[in-house]
């Protein structure tokens, strides 16, 4: 095959792949999970970026960039229309951050001025932007999950008498709920840390990402075909950078911005006040909320919608009556009644007591996280006593420092993309208490030594997450 772009291949080092199969990537979804990793493993090997500015590799080591923030904590866009910016297109206006907009805006405007001064194709993918995606809008997703779980749940409970007998009100659902959980036929997430950090949510919900094409990720071939041979790919690639995007590898339809790259803070400065110090605090704390914080909260909603559900379908169960010395099992006296199941308001739902929602939260994100702690009962107690001391933020941070270091997929894309890779373990990467923010510069990034104590059980190796 020709080599449209001269891309340089051959002047560094030694590949086990030849020529012709460096130039027709061909790996996609429907290979056995041998070839899909050898071919994944070429196209990743492979370097098509030589002599370019550095892509973003969104399958491995910046799988979670924009969401999570330096300290792997999840993050989502808060919701302040005041920190979203238009970008008009051909088909109807998309949104994200506001300074990602304006360096857009000027990459599309380089463009244009290059391609009207003759000096790249106006034919390319490359020339006249007009994007198809940016902001995406997760609500959807979130209940398109809850409607998953409800479906699901109910169709359990419902399988054998034994067991719906059981469900009386939402304690007892949340029992089932668990042995549900202990089956591991779900892998669907319940809390918003949970989705965020997991492979179904999309790059798209950071605002800093902007897709220009609609294909598939999974084809590799279009991606070469399509994208990297197009006669503009190189400026196009140097012109991004210098906007500060990086195009990604993985996707070359699609830039997402480089926050804290020097044209992009130029950008950002616009908005926000930027410490001169610690700019990606600044940044973070301006157009993002950390997940776990709203966790607790959304759980409770969501189990609470989930049973009320539940028992609006299914609201009659039978009670076996209790046989006694007079009347044993068996015995006339052994008998059935029909009981009914009944909605659960909010304010019923919080007399079930914060310790209980802790334990329940605390457990629900071991399960998504998929770790057993041996020593679970001492940190749980930890957990209570700093909401009693202090106040249900601590708890809640407190928990999610346990867990966060397990938690990144870090093997995503490596393999299969259907298939499902465990919990890594990417080290201790403590959240800060408010009075500690001075002293950002010195928490260790993933990849630090663990400091958890107690035995947490888990897949382990490499360290990963995303860096900024």
């Amino acid at each position: 095959m020709a080599n449209p772009n001269n891309i340089t291949i051959t002047t560094l080092p030694a590949l086990p792949y030849s020529l012709d199969t460096m130039m027709n990537p061909d790996a996609t979804n429907d290979l056995s999970s041998r070839q899909a990793f050898i071919k994944r493993k070429m196209y990743k090997d492979v370097p098509y970026f030589s002599s370019l500015p550095a892509p973003l590799r969104s399958w491995y080591d910046k799988l979670y960039f924009g969401r999570v923030d330096m300290i792997q904590n999840g993050i989502v866009v808060k919701r302040d229309m005041s920190n979203l910016k238009q970008i008009k297109t051909a088909t109807g206006n998309i949104f994200v951050l506001n300074f990602v907009a304006d360096a857009f805006r000027d990459l599309r405007k380089n463009l244009r001025m290059v391609g009207d001064a003759a000096l790249i194709d106006t034919n390319s993918t490359y020339a006249n932007l007009d994007p198809v995606n940016g902001l995406l809008n997760y609500d959807g997703l979130l209940q398109e999950n809850l409607t998953v779980w409800k479906r699901r749940l109910t169709t359990r409970i419902e399988s054998a008498p034994q067991i719906s007998n059981k469900v009386v009100d939402l304690k007892s659902y949340i029992v089932e709920l668990f042995h549900y959980l202990n089956s591991r036929v779900n892998d669907t997430p319940l809390t918003l840390t949970g989705y965020v950090v997991s492979n179904q949510s999309s790059p798209m919900i950071s605002g800093l990402s902007i897709e220009l094409q609609t294909n598939s990720y999974a084809e590799d071939s279009v991606k070469f075909t399509k994208y990297i041979t197009d006669a503009n790919f190189p400026y196009f690639v140097k012109a991004a950078r210098k906007y500060g995007f990086y195009v990604d590898r993985n996707g070359p339809w699609k830039i997402t911005a480089d926050p804290l790259s020097t044209p992009m803070l130029e950008y950002m400065a616009q908005y926000i006040d930027l410490s001169p110090t610690f700019p990606a605090v600044s940044f973070f704390n301006h157009y993002y909320d950390r997940t776990y914080m709203s966790d607790l909260d959304y759980l409770k909603y969501i189990l609470r919608e989930m049973y009320n559900q539940y028992a609006t379908d299914f609201p009659r169960m039978t009670i076996e009556t209790q046989a006694t010395t007079g009347c044993p099992p068996g015995s006339l006296g052994d008998q059935q009644e029909v009981g009914y199941r009944h909605t659960v308001s909010v304010a019923q739902a919080e007399r079930l007591g914060d310790h209980y929602w802790l334990d329940i939260y605390f457990k629900i994100r071991l399960r998504e996280a998929d770790l057993v702690m041996t020593d679970y009962e001492c940190k749980y107690r930890t957990a209570t006593a700093l909401f009693e001391t202090y106040n249900m933020e601590r708890a809640l941070r407190y928990i999610n420092n346990e867990i966060k270091p397990y938690l990144y997929n870090v093997s995503l894309g490596k393999k299969h993309l259907t298939i499902p890779e465990g919990p890594v373990r990417i080290g201790t990467v403590k959240d800060l208490q408010p009075a500690q923010a001075s002293g950002m510069s010195t928490v260790s990034s993933a990849g630090s030594s663990p400091t958890t104590a107690g035995t947490t059980t888990g897949p382990t190796g490499g360290s990963g997450g995303s860096s900024y």
